[in-house]
């Protein structure tokens, strides 16, 4: 089964209308849907044999939903000066300024050479280091000095710039009260 499969028969399973409800009444939520959806793609038969790279997938696509459901505005999997951008919030328009009001948060599947290369390249794109925002299976903070959403977060542990993946729309949407982001969005 393929990971996208998998996690929208467990969005499915869950209830659409119950985690657009649950993330509506309070973004808060969103922390527990995201425990939740992953715990269960785990649990799944079709989940047995999910590598580092699948976590990081299914973790990046189910940020897709995620961001869909809640009309949150980004541009998706964007070229950039020849680099692919995973996810861009609010969208590519900001970085003329200077990046302060855009993040870029880019999802690592490959090998730790190609994170390496990856970082480089965004560094290049988005001025402002602290709107890099990295989603890895492991905690890269060591390498790179990045805000890092960890899937397994188990080793998070006391790492400063290192958080749970279940924070990400959290962070998304503190982040776009903080720039006063005035364009249309629920959440």
């Amino acid at each position: 089964m393929d990971v996208k499969e998998l996690l929208y028969l467990e969005i499915d399973q869950l209830g659409i209308d119950y985690i657009k409800t649950k993330i509506k009444e309070n973004i808060l939520n969103s922390e527990a849907i995201i425990k939740q959806i992953l715990e269960r793609c785990t649990k799944s038969r079709g989940a047995q044999n999910l590598s580092h790279s699948d976590y990081v997938s299914l973790a990046e696509a189910l940020t897709h939903y995620l961001l869909a459901i809640t009309i949150t505005p980004s541009q998706r999997k964007i070229n950039i000066n020849n680099t692919e951008v995973s996810i861009l919030v609010p969208g590519a328009s900001g970085l003329k300024n200077g990046g302060d009001e855009v993040i870029i948060i880019q999802f690592l599947k490959g090998k730790k050479v190609e994170y390496e290369h990856t970082v480089s390249d965004l560094l290049k794109i988005q001025l402002t280091i602290e709107n890099i925002w990295l989603v890895s299976y492991f905690p890269l903070v060591d390498q790179f000095p990045l805000k890092n959403f960890v899937i397994d977060s188990a080793p998070i542990g006391t790492k400063e710039f290192a958080q749970p993946f279940s924070k990400l729309m959290i962070q998304i949407n503190d982040f776009l009260n903080r720039i006063n982001y005035a364009g249309f969005r629920i959440i």
